[in-house]
């Protein structure tokens, strides 16, 4: 799932009354259950190294509420720097991510709070662990960090999510987690249910690459208040899209996509507003 889910809170707010995101709470995901494996095989893992990537995300949302646009469109693309250092501890690989520039779409428009002068050079720094989770996240600024809450990536799964010892071709497994997470005064809790497999090697602008196709269903409830007005929200949907890890342990990017249904709800004015959101994503490596 992309970040999807927090540009729906963000516009939803913004919209009704007139980051970086937390780390959240996560639960232990459910034991990651590898199948047909491959006798003798080598497991392919995450390596140390640093990465350039571009990040390009497309939003659509459709509404239907008197007085509110019934679509809105939104683009925007990113290139930030990923540096996983090792030798890997207890907790993981030191890693951390380097904003370099956001660009934005000629007509897309962002609320004021969002300062896209301040992203260059923003950092979060954590650790990986062997199953791809950022987590620990320290932004280097926490306004910057809140500003930025719903333009930057979801660090917590911008790598594969892997099996514990790896992956090979014809590897399938399945995970399932349950996050809280929140941009501003809005909270979201999210309960995710993935399959993923290991498919076959292919090239990826002359990279022997293992490619790695997810699908996932969800669900999400949150709620939030902006401008003194109070709401909730409440929907579910699918995604899905295929990652790509080279040989030596090197996340090539990769492209997903989901469509979301909710209800946001404002109580005290009495109003429900039905929405239906696609989201596409696409992560270019840029680095050999």
């Amino acid at each position: 799932m992309t970040r999807s889910l927090l540009w729906t809170s963000l516009f939803c707010a913004a919209a009704c009354t007139g980051g970086y995101s937390s780390a959240g709470t996560p639960a232990a995901p459910a034991p990651a259950a590898p199948v047909r494996p491959a006798a003798g095989a080598a497991r392919l893992q995450l390596a140390p190294g640093t990465t350039r990537y571009f990040i390009r995300q497309d939003v659509h949302i459709q509404q239907d509420f008197a007085g509110l646009p019934p679509t809105m469109t939104l683009g925007y693309g990113l290139y930030l720097t990923a540096t996983i250092a090792g030798p890997a501890d207890s907790t993981g690989f030191l890693t951390s991510f380097t904003v370099d520039s956001v660009t934005i779409d000629s007509g897309t428009q962002f609320p004021p709070q969002i300062n896209l002068a301040s992203a260059k050079g923003f950092r979060v720094t954590g650790r990986l662990t062997p199953t791809g989770e950022f987590m620990n996240a320290m932004p280097s600024d926490s306004n910057t960090a809140a500003s930025l809450a719903n333009v930057l990536p979801r660090f917590r799964s911008f790598f594969p999510r892997l099996p514990a010892g790896g992956i090979h071709p014809d590897t399938s497994w399945i995970d399932s987690t349950t996050t809280t997470e929140g941009a501003g005064a809005t909270t979201i809790t999210t309960h995710v249910l993935s399959r993923r497999a290991a498919t076959t090697w292919e090239d990826r602008a002359g990279v022997r690459a293992l490619r790695i196709e997810v699908s996932a269903t969800y669900r999400f409830n949150g709620a939030g208040e902006q401008g003194g007005a109070a709401f909730t929200i409440d929907g579910n949907g699918t995604g899905g899209g295929v990652q790509y890890l080279a040989g030596d342990g090197r996340f090539l990017g990769g492209e997903a996509h989901d469509t979301t249904t909710l209800t946001i709800d404002l109580a005290m004015q009495g109003i429900t507003i039905p929405r239906r959101q696609t989201a596409h994503t696409t992560v270019t490596a840029l680095t050999p």
